[in-house]
């Protein structure tokens, strides 16, 4: 295990007593603002708080690197019906390593167009073409169908590396939130299916990998740490259809067996309620053998990598990610 702790916690203050640091807290003010325009999410049906939600976080993906080609896709992997695909390639470089990245929130919301700021980053930064994947959505798609997708877009990638100009040598799995549990439940799966190789990466932001509610659902809960642990509590319910789906290592996959998966790099926000599941992770990884690194950020809250036009914290943690992909990605690349 590599223990990084990014900021020093003399970061850590806003205001007196105020845990966030002050450019964290500021991003917050501007994302409570920006809902306060609008009606409260619970006061609408699912279709218009999605919108709202596009809404809001649209001027979250402002700037940012330019990519040499971007695209939208439909695919067809068999089992589901059209699959959307968003594909950043940020060179012109012929088999490039991948990273397919999941966006967050809670199972229910995001999209690839909340996080095409992000993605271009990790393509930026990491010199790997980055395909995001809007799988489908709970309540209307619960456990497992989002991650039945997650897997048949590997499956796809690797059958399709030819015409994508990738490398399937080389595909990472990453996440935030919700798309941290995707992505460590189908590195899991592929394993399951001895179907894990090469996949050679995974990048786990403040991942929801338990519902276990700990110390930090207590210390950082509510909206002036952007996450809630009642809202949490909503999400699982979304996710989760059955009673016996809580009790499946894939649906919260901080309760599998870890062994044999690729190393891994995990990203906690420290004033975020769910920042004890990435410490939780980060030592079940070690009893597991796995090679990984915890990146720790005081001072930062949930969804801080969105907060990239906010605080340098999002750009030290996105760094941090594509560190870790050009360390594990081919050594023609990393040398």
């Amino acid at each position: 295990m590599v223990s990084d702790a990014s900021i020093p916690s003399a970061a850590c203050a806003g205001s007196p007593g105020d845990a966030l640091s002050p450019d964290m807290r500021r991003f917050q003010q501007w994302l409570s603002a920006a809902y306060a325009r609008h009606p409260p999410l619970d006061s609408v049906d699912l279709p218009t708080a999605r919108a709202i939600i596009e809404q809001v976080r649209a001027p979250l993906t402002d700037g940012g690197p330019a990519m040499a080609s971007s695209e939208d896709r439909e695919v067809n992997t068999g089992r589901h019906a059209p699959l959307r695909l968003r594909i950043h390639r940020p060179s012109a470089a012929p088999r490039l390593p991948a990273l397919l990245y999941l966006h967050g929130g809670g199972w229910v919301y995001f999209s690839n167009r909340t996080h095409d700021r992000l993605m271009r980053e990790y393509a930026a930064r990491s010199g790997r073409l980055v395909i995001g994947l809007d799988y489908a959505q709970a309540p209307e798609a619960r456990y497992p169908v989002a991650l039945s997708q997650c897997v048949d877009t590997v499956h796809w990638l690797r059958a399709c590396a030819p015409a994508l100009d990738l490398d399937p040598g080389h595909l990472a799995l990453g996440g935030d939130s919700a798309g941290a549990n995707l992505a460590l439940a189908t590195a899991l799966a592929l394993r399951d299916q001895g179907a894990l190789g090469g996949v050679d990466a995974l990048v786990l932001n403040y991942g929801a990998f338990t519902d276990e509610e700990t110390e930090s659902h207590t210390l950082y809960d509510g909206p002036r740490y952007v996450l809630g642990r009642e809202e949490m509590r909503w999400f699982w319910a979304q996710y989760l259809g059955r009673p016996q789906d809580r009790l499946d290592p894939l649906a919260q996959p901080g309760r599998a067996d870890l062994r044999d998966l690729p190393p891994c790099c995990v990203v906690a926000a420290e004033c975020d309620v769910l920042r004890d599941n990435s410490l939780a992770l980060d030592r079940s990884l070690d009893r597991a053998g796995v090679a990984h690194a915890l990146h720790r950020f005081a001072g930062a809250s949930h969804s801080f990598l969105e907060a990239l036009n906010f605080s340098p914290l999002a750009l030290q943690a996105l760094q941090a990610g594509a560190d870790w992909l050009h360390r594990h990605g081919p050594a023609e690349r990393t040398a």
